[in-house]
């Protein structure tokens, strides 16, 4: 136990003093404990990588503030580490990657009915709703658009956004309603 605490003080000491080794062995010893730190918050290979990297600058330039008195150097670093990873997930970036990630299996959905539709006869009414519903439907409910979003994106008025979803899902809701009676 005395030896792991004289050894994470001559490498907290050489770090202070911008010895690169002392940086290099921290790195090669702790990177892929906090690599699955991020891994799990982020969920993401690549972001979890950049943030890796962010998090081995910060520990860097902030080693000035690691107080053994407090914990242990690994804690001190995980903690970094963590606060990171829960940054770069409420980050306007990150949540717009999340919103892109792996779309192909929503593109034109509607197109190619998968057959389960057919049971309530959904697949007749999605061909029925037109094409500016079912985009609308597509960017709000299955790739997490918000409303001021698609209006952004679509160059659309953020009330016309919320009318027209409102009216081709009373639409949807009323050809369904005709199959149910």
């Amino acid at each position: 136990m005395t030896e792991t605490l004289e050894i994470t003080s001559l490498l907290v000491n050489k770090m202070r003093n911008r010895d690169v080794k002392a940086l290099d062995y921290i790195y090669d010893h702790y990177s892929e404990a906090l690599y699955g730190v991020i891994y799990r918050t982020v969920r993401h290979q690549e972001i979890a990588e950049e943030t890796l990297h962010d998090v081995f600058v910060k520990i860097w330039d902030q080693i000035d503030q690691f107080d053994e008195k407090k914990g242990t150097l690994f804690t001190w670093m995980y903690r970094i580490a963590r606060n990171k990873a829960i940054d770069v997930t409420r980050s306007k970036d990150f949540k717009a990657t999340q919103k892109s990630d792996d779309i192909t299996e929503f593109v034109d959905m509607f197109d190619e009915p998968s057959g389960k539709e057919d049971y309530i006869g959904l697949s007749a009414v999605l061909n029925e709703i037109g094409k500016m519903c079912k985009k609308l439907i597509q960017l709000n409910f299955f790739m997490g658009y918000s409303h001021a979003e698609i209006s952004k994106n679509e160059d659309i008025a953020l009330g016309t956004v919320k009318t027209r979803l409102r009216n081709c899902l009373k639409d949807i809701k009323s050809k369904l309603n005709k199959d149910f009676e």
